[in-house]
């Protein structure tokens, strides 16, 4: 039978809901297919994580909501209610814990001097754009889309960065994708070159555009920063999602899951296939049903409507 956290209507009801003779259990555990579902939730789940980590007070505030009382909550497999309850009591924990401390994840290269920025029809101008950690290095051409190189690890993938899309006729448990369709498949080569940053510091890089023609579509931001002080290659992928019922993944070919780190709970998948595979991280899984019992309710803010903004570590730590 279904976890008391389902039939609760906002997160004030979690007690009533788990009220004694209501509903004994044992409870059914989320579907093993929610773990990229509401991402706007994962991704704040993963920012609580790590400031439950460095701070008492966080993690006095998170209280009784853990995952092993409250499954579903974690899970996402709420009504909308709810998760807006627990996101707000997610951003309430991270507020309450200092800063992190500075790490690799620079999106935003500091230097003594001002940097060179290059736009428009100068910036159309030049046939391949450099980004480089101390480490890995992306290079964007517009004939072999994002070049993917890390030489202490031997890696070296051309037009690493791809996005598929496939309509969802699943529920918060699981996708399940339309056997009646393809996944639509989008190269990141094809987006356009915005701003290109260029400092004694490192490079930043913008490239911008829609993935899809027609009623079906994303806008996307792809924004690429580097620092010779930085193990990887910061990436930074930000949708503007109008869609409910699709997913959009983001795909990494040639780039075992090692050396790619997504500040997120985890929400991808390795394919292998015969050209080598892919990881495959979703960006947004806009699924509008819950199930709850024998019914399928609507939750409409499961759609994540907006801008959804992802940030991926590319490469490895040096020893």
């Amino acid at each position: 039978m279904p976890h008391p956290d389902r039939r609760a209507a906002t997160l004030a009801n979690l007690p009533s809901a788990a009220a004694p003779g209501t509903n004994a259990g044992p409870w059914s555990p989320p579907g093993a297919g929610s773990a990229d579902c509401r991402i706007d939730l994962k991704l704040l789940q993963w920012r609580a994580i790590a400031a439950i980590a460095r701070s008492e007070r966080a993690r006095a505030h998170l209280g009784a909501l853990t995952p092993q009382a409250h499954p579903d909550l974690w899970a996402g497999t709420v009504q909308d209610g709810a998760a807006r309850g627990f996101a707000a009591r997610l951003e309430e924990c991270i507020a309450l814990a200092e800063p992190p401390a500075a790490t690799a994840a620079i999106t935003r290269p500091t230097a003594d001097v001002p940097p060179r920025i290059t736009t428009g029809k100068e910036l159309r101008k030049r046939k391949d754009l450099l980004v480089k950690s101390g480490g890995s290095r992306i290079r964007f051409s517009r004939k072999e889309g994002l070049l993917f190189v890390d030489r202490d690890a031997d890696q070296h993938s051309t037009n690493c960065l791809w996005f598929d899309a496939r309509r969802d006729l699943g529920t918060l448990d699981g996708f399940v994708g339309d056997t009646t369709e393809r996944p639509r498949l989008f190269s990141a080569q094809f987006l356009q070159p915005r701003e290109y940053e260029e400092s004694d510091a490192g490079q930043r890089l913008v490239l911008a555009g829609r993935l899809g023609r027609g009623p079906i579509g994303w806008n996307c931001t792809v924004t690429l920063a580097g620092h010779a002080d930085a193990d990887a290659v910061v990436l930074t992928i930000a949708i503007d999602n109008q869609l409910p019922d699709w997913r959009l993944r983001a795909r990494f070919l040639g780039l075992p899951l090692a050396q790619i780190v997504h500040e997120c709970t985890p929400v991808y998948e390795v394919v292998a296939n015969d050209a080598g595979g892919f990881v495959a991280c979703t960006l947004v899984r806009a699924c509008t049903r819950l199930a709850l019992g024998g019914e399928k309710l609507e939750v409409p803010a499961a759609a994540c409507r907006g801008r959804i903004e992802h940030r991926f570590r590319l490469g490895q730590p040096r020893p």
